[in-house]
């Protein structure tokens, strides 16, 4: 394009300064021919022709001129507004960019923040398949301890009754050689001492059938008294941890709520504040509301301030952004955790009836 209006400059000097050296010649020629009209001298020799120069021709260049140059002016404007059109047009396209890059940072923010959701939910189902984990391999272990102790309790039972038996049959035998004895030692005897022996028999027998009986209820007993102690501790184990997870979800609850009341504390002070700045638009609809995503500081100072869902008046959308930006910094808990899970970035919905 430079090259163009250097072209053309470098043709037109040329033409003025010979249309300007034309004219100088013609007005030297008629000063000249007045001049000499004044002081007439004879001709001698052969006459002078001259040639008259025709105003009109005069006239018509310096048209050529004047045209010439009208033309190279309305050039250089058009070219002039190609540039500026041009321009526009390269600014439009940058900021067009500029507003993609935006909503591809955005739809990156957004997918994060469904990764961390769904990790944390990830997070809380190992917890609880571990903890379920845990109270399976507790009761399985429960029941492992109450069968040895019933294995413990049968052995026992099994070892007294053989003792028992073994001591009347020693007894036994130990009395049918006693009496074999004295059979033999007092075969003599008359059959009233032989009916003595014989009670004293008797007496032995049930005192050994007596003892062994004893011993066996005392193993029974003593069996039942353990098998009454495991039930008991196993009773109390279970309503002791039955107490504690009331207890943890009560206060888990609790907690959960307090949390909520919190939140919900800030958001309404968020939406006082914003309300506070906000400036009413002329002709307003009633029942507007307006979702922005908005992004903060620790401190509270407002990042950015998008809008999401805001209906389709353009001085509503720009009046809830100017009054989001102007209430920075907004009232955030100064719980990092709660501020980073609820506040940092966060969707803020503005009712405009609320004022």
């Amino acid at each position: 394009m430079v090259k163009r209006r250097s072209s053309s400059g470098s043709l037109t000097r040329p033409l003025f300064w010979a249309v300007l050296a034309h004219a100088g010649l013609i007005l030297l020629l008629t000063v000249g021919i007045d001049l000499w009209k004044d002081e007439p001298v004879r001709p001698a020799g052969q006459p002078i022709e001259a040639e008259v120069i025709d105003p009109a021709a005069l006239d018509a260049a310096r048209e050529r001129i004047d045209a010439a140059e009208k033309a190279r002016a309305e050039a250089d404007r058009a070219r002039q507004a190609k540039v500026e059109e041009e321009q526009r047009r390269i600014e439009e396209l940058q900021r067009e960019r500029e507003r993609e890059q935006a909503r591809a940072q955005a739809a990156a923010e957004e997918r994060q923040q469904a990764e961390e959701v769904a990790a944390r939910a990830a997070e809380q189902a190992q917890r609880e398949r571990e903890t379920a984990r845990q109270a399976a391999q507790a009761k399985q272990q429960a029941q492992a301890e109450a069968r040895a102790a019933a294995e413990k309790a049968a052995a026992a039972k099994a070892a007294a009754d053989k003792a028992a038996a073994q001591k009347a049959a020693a007894a036994k035998e130990a009395a049918e050689k006693a009496a074999a004895d004295a059979k033999r030692q007092a075969d003599a005897i008359a059959a009233k001492k032989a009916a003595e022996q014989k009670l004293q028999q008797d007496k032995a027998a049930k005192a050994a059938a007596e003892q062994a009986a004893a011993a066996k209820a005392a193993a029974q007993k003593a069996a039942a008294d353990k098998a009454a102690a495991q039930q008991a501790a196993a009773a109390k184990a279970a309503a002791d941890k039955a107490a504690a997870d009331r207890a943890a979800a009560a206060q888990a609850a609790a907690g959960a709520a307090e949390r909520a009341n919190q939140i919900n504390g800030f958001v309404a002070a968020i939406q006082r504040q914003v309300q506070a700045r906000w400036r009413k638009p002329l002709n307003w609809p009633p029942g507007l509301r307006c979702e922005l995503r908005v992004k903060l500081l620790p401190s509270g100072e407002v990042i950015s301030a998008q809008v999401m869902d805001c209906g389709g008046d353009p001085a509503f959308v720009e009046s809830v952004e100017q009054a989001v930006m102007a209430a920075s910094p907004l009232r955030v808990p100064t719980d990092i955790r709660l501020f980073n899970e609820h506040f940092r970035n966060f969707i803020f919905e503005f009712k405009a009836d609320a004022v």
